[in-house]
């Protein structure tokens, strides 16, 4: 094989123009969507309207244990109320009967509410011996009925997920239990990882002096999971241009959405990753950014199969993932929402970055406290929920100061 030794001209962006450009770049998967059962529905992007398809709750229900008592009592005296026992309604009874005049029936939380029944008394309100349930006059004034209506929580028909939406555990819940058994969802893209690098080896094999684990290989496949992706190819390829090249050879002929490749980029002898782009006919978008870490990053086309190389330190990878894939990932669903918006937040620790004159990213944990949206970098393997943009004359940012963050999820559960 003949090598094209003949690497690309530098063609460099912001971080903001080359989310742009990876948008420009990326269109909706082919078959676009399918249906899939709610169960399986977790993290898709549901591609239309969730309407309801039943009211919920879909009968009248108790919210207590407690009595379901007929309109009006057997008799009142000395300012208490007196019902005759006639049966009992247990949760999931479907034949519930009727009650009449004077007649009480127990009845438990979610059980089925009787005909003729006008309110529910909780057994702690009430007293019953000899067939017969005693409460004060004043329980049968009580505004409280104690009685969920059907269709008080959701109507049918009622929108419950808008279109191009990721799924999560509450929006499955919601839909289940008005009655939806399928959604229709887009189509996950299916993503190569190729980790580059003579020194790794994958997890579980014997390590050598000399050699380390591909954290890649592992960070990228749950990230991809968790990010509205699916990791179909997960390899180790050592710093080889023939091996290399013989990777992503196969891989496309399986036709994959999308190719993630860690390490090789930079200006080093073993940074082979453009020039295997180049042997390719690779269309190349950027092959560096005013961005640290991740100036030496490459985003291109190999026909109709969007390749992103990026550098090798798993850190480093981790916050181009969110900024450049996770966009793409949503792009390649019909999804236009991959990114959060940067917003400000108050520093909880000084932060000191090298003055490169590019962005500066900083993978971090933010969280709402009385004072505010707070937020300090995170240690090397502490789990983010943000990334800190510092600009490029910054050398640092002080405690107490305001500096742009972008949320990577909600923050609903944080501490405060």
């Amino acid at each position: 094989m003949i090598w094209d030794t003949t690497l690309f001209p530098a063609v460099e962006f912001s971080l903001a123009e080359a989310q742009s450009l990876i948008g420009a770049q990326l269109h909706s998967l082919k078959p676009k969507q399918h249906s899939l059962p709610v169960s399986e529905a977790l993290f898709f992007i549901n591609s239309e309207e969730i309407l309801a398809n039943q009211p919920k709750p879909l009968y009248d229900q108790s919210t207590r244990d407690g009595f379901a008592l007929a309109e009006k009592p057997l008799l009142v005296e000395d300012n208490q109320a007196v019902y005759k026992v006639t049966g009992e309604v247990a949760a999931g009874c479907l034949d519930t009967g009727k009650l009449g005049p004077g007649e009480a029936v127990r009845i438990m939380t979610g059980a089925m509410i009787p005909m003729g029944c006008s309110r529910v008394v909780p057994f702690e309100l009430c007293s019953e011996s000899g067939g017969r349930v005693v409460m004060q006059s004043a329980a049968l004034s009580c505004k409280q009925l104690y009685i969920r209506t059907r269709g008080s929580e959701v109507q049918k028909g009622k929108l419950l997920v808008p279109a191009g939406v990721r799924l999560c555990p509450e929006h499955l819940l919601m839909v289940a239990e008005s009655g939806c058994a399928e959604v229709r969802v887009s189509r996950l893209p299916e993503v190569a990882v190729i980790c580059t690098g003579s020194e790794l080896v994958s997890l579980g094999k014997n390590v050598e002096p000399g050699q380390k684990i591909s954290g890649n290989g592992i960070l990228l496949p749950g990230l991809l999971r968790a990010c509205g992706g699916s990791c179909k190819w997960s390899v180790t390829v050592e710093d080889q241009l023939e091996s290399i090249h013989s990777t992503i050879t196969g891989i496309l002929s399986q036709n994959p959405d999308m190719i993630i490749t860690t390490g090789g980029m930079g200006p080093g002898k073993f940074d082979l990753m453009e020039q295997v782009f180049a042997d390719f006919g690779g269309q190349v978008i950027y092959n560096r950014l005013r961005v640290r870490p991740g100036k030496f990053t490459l985003f291109g086309m190999i026909g109709q199969v969007p390749l992103f190389a990026m550098p090798g330190p798993p850190p480093a990878v981790r916050l181009l993932f969110y900024e450049l894939i996770v966009p793409a990932l949503a792009a390649l669903q019909g999804h236009e929402r991959g990114l959060s918006p940067l917003m400000p937040a108050i520093l909880e620790h000084t932060l000191s970055v090298k003055k490169t004159g590019h962005l500066g990213l900083k993978g971090a944990v933010a969280k709402l406290t009385k004072r505010g949206l707070q937020v300090y970098p995170a240690g090397r393997a502490e789990p983010i929920n943000a990334i800190i943009h510092l600009g490029g004359e910054r050398l640092e940012a002080e405690y107490g100061e305001s500096v742009l963050v972008r949320l990577l999820g909600d923050l609903q559960g944080l501490t405060a």
